[in-house]
């Protein structure tokens, strides 16, 4: 059986502790594997985007930290298809939308400007839950 490669060699030094986290609670078999290719989609996204090899991993890298960072010991779902490229283009039409120009998005992706509007409403309601969360959910059934 060959040995593994090192994916991150020259790992600067790890504020987070992300590297040297305690990962005995986690099945053995399971998460290098997924590890793996987790980094090697990442490395070829990038390279796809134009970057070469070795900048390509070490974005790769990066966004695998990120990721572990912000997801890490925890289980989540991640849909895909139609589901996923709705749910990302309703993220960039919020981004993109101002007063200005709903009529635009909405030509633009094919919408009518109720459906941007709605969209925007969903996605604001989304973001102000991350921010503030949801304070007062318990007393909505009382």
């Amino acid at each position: 059986m060959s040995e593994q490669p090192d994916l991150l060699p020259d790992a600067p030094i790890d504020p987070t502790g992300l590297l040297q986290a305690d990962l005995d609670a986690v099945p053995a078999g399971r998460w290098p594997e997924f590890l793996v290719r987790l980094v090697e989609v990442q490395e070829a996204v990038f390279v796809r985007l134009g970057h070469d090899k070795p900048e390509a991993f070490r974005l790769a890298r990066a966004a695998v930290l990120a990721m572990s960072s912000y997801f890490g010991g925890r289980q989540w779902y991640m849909p895909q298809g139609d589901a996923l490229q709705a749910a990302l283009r309703d993220a960039e039409i919020y981004r993109r939308a101002h007063r200005g120009n709903i009529l635009t998005l909405a030509s633009e992706y094919g919408l009518t400007e109720r459906h941007i509007w709605r969209i925007c409403r969903q996605q604001r309601k989304l973001h102000l839950d991350k921010i503030q969360g949801r304070l007062f959910e318990d007393m909505e059934g009382e």
